[in-house]
């Protein structure tokens, strides 16, 4: 009774210790939303000064706005100011000149709504604006990036050159800077920016929609790192986008590497502890199995064909000695890193399922897995096989018996 209450008073202490840091995490978070809204703001464009003005819309021109495409709900926004009046005026900045001598700063589906008013009824000389004053050109972008921005997040390819239009008015500015201006999270709009380092066949696929933002960004990866040229991307880009290709294979080509399971770590340790254990009780490896065992674990090698220790690191022997094509072929010396391969794509294609094909992109059979394992970096080779292993381990009915007690565990 005592052990069983000692467990209940653990337990307690332990829920209790989950909602204390549950609550500092929740005020961690406030308190440093409330010191970034206490940071002084980058220009003084919240503090110029506003004053009601009346206008036709013929003295009112537009900018080229960020988003592109027809404006959504314009008749019903027309009827709303039709019968309730414009409640919330367009905000307009001084052009200097004298024809046009206002430039829209936001409020254009207010200012398409008021265009069809005045071709159903005759123009009006009344229509009111906010006019707000000494607005500069990078302010003026800044402000109608804002307002879109805040209405619907963009199409990435809108956003960037948005961006990158404001960043331009003002080389001082950074990514940071523009994301604080128009309260975008830094990460997308860096990450949008970057599309514009791709070639522009391949931003034209992403704005008609043929290419997922994020298969872009694995594109412009993939060219940024050497993996594949420029115009190679481009012609993996147009297959995908013709449908003689998958998105899976893109990716493969343009060296995408599948990233490791959460629990690839635990499951390889599991399979190098299953390995070890079943050599140490086999008959005639025991003693061999355990002094390697001890040199992986932190003694001395001595065995010439196994891993070699170097600066702290564990790697393989570079080459081993193999009969490349038959039986009776001449032995050759392989690199083991190719084996590796060679091991991954058999069991691609001979022993994994449909779904874990999938999963890393591998359409096809024994030659498309033999493919995908080869194009694969060296040191991601047997990552990758190990992860495979552990996926397939997890649904395995039948484990080896060696591994049954570490899986119950």
């Amino acid at each position: 009774m005592l052990r069983l209450m000692s467990q209940v008073d653990k337990l307690q202490d332990a829920e209790e210790h989950v909602g204390q840091m549950r609550e500092e995490a929740v005020r961690a978070a406030r308190e440093e939303r409330e010191a970034d809204l206490r940071k002084a703001p980058l220009a003084d464009t919240a503090t110029k000064a506003h004053t009601l003005i009346a206008a036709p819309l013929a003295q009112v021109r537009t900018m080229v706005n960020m988003r592109t495409g027809a404006l959504p709900d314009l008749h019903e926004l027309a009827v709303s100011i039709k019968e309730t009046g414009l409640l919330h005026p367009p905000l307009v900045r001084a052009t200097g000149e004298d024809d046009v001598p206002y430039e829209l700063l936001a409020g254009r589906r207010r200012f398409s709504a008021m265009t069809m008013l005045d071709e159903a009824e005759g123009p009006r000389e009344d229509w009111r604006f906010t006019l707000v004053d000494g607005i500069s050109k990078r302010e003026a972008l800044t402000m109608q990036f804002a307002e879109n921005f805040h209405q619907a997040k963009p199409e990435p390819v809108q956003f960037a050159r948005a961006a990158r239009a404001i960043m331009s008015e003002d080389p001082a500015l950074t990514a940071a800077d523009v994301s604080r201006l128009v309260g975008a999270p830094m990460s997308w709009t860096r990450k949008a920016l970057r599309l514009l380092d791709l070639p522009e066949s391949v931003v034209a696929r992403v704005e008609q929609g043929d290419l997922s933002f994020t298969v872009a960004d694995v594109v412009r990866r993939g060219i940024a790192r050497g993996d594949v040229s420029a115009q190679q991307a481009e012609d993996l880009v147009e297959q995908h986008a013709s449908g003689e290709i998958t998105g899976g294979a893109l990716k493969l080509g343009v060296g995408y590497v599948p990233p490791k399971p959460k629990d690839y770590e635990e499951q390889a340790r599991k399979l190098d502890e299953a390995r070890w254990a079943s050599e140490r009780a086999g008959k005639d490896g025991g003693d061999a199995a355990q002094r390697d065992w001890d040199s992986r674990a932190g003694g001395d090698n001595g065995s010439q064909g196994g891993p070699i220790r170097n600066g702290g690191d564990i790697t393989p022997a570079p080459r081993i000695v193999a009969s490349v094509g038959g039986r009776d072929a001449e032995p050759v010396e392989v690199d083991v890193a190719d084996l590796d391969a060679y091991v991954l794509g058999l069991v691609l294609s001979r022993v994994a399922t449909a779904e874990h094909r999938s999963h890393l992109g591998v359409e096809g059979g024994h030659e498309a897995a033999q493919d995908y394992a080869f194009s694969l970096h060296p040191d991601r080779r047997l990552e990758v096989l190990r992860a495979l292993a552990g996926q397939m381990l997890s649904v395995d009915p039948v484990p080896p018996k060696a591994l049954r007690s570490l899986l119950a565990a």
